[in-house]
């Protein structure tokens, strides 16, 4: 049931946030500022995976303590 509900609601935040990250139509890569941009937008991305991977392995260290827990009593 847990994973049912994260996946959609997983499902709904990019729904919703990928129609307001499209580009604008004068979205111009000649800009001064458009390296800056871009380079932060793939530092967010990838610290977000980043980011997902570590609490994975913290969350899984943790269940892996309480298993041994358990089978002491």
């Amino acid at each position: 049931m847990k994973s049912t509900f994260s996946t959609f609601v997983v499902s709904v935040c990019f729904a919703l946030i990928s129609s307001t990250a499209l580009a604008h139509p004068g979205h111009d890569h000649a800009h001064w500022s458009s390296e800056l941009i871009h380079m932060l937008t793939w530092l967010a991305i990838a610290s977000v995976i980043v980011g997902g991977l570590l609490y994975k392995q913290v969350f899984r260290r943790k269940g892996s303590k309480q298993e041994d827990n358990n089978h002491d009593a």
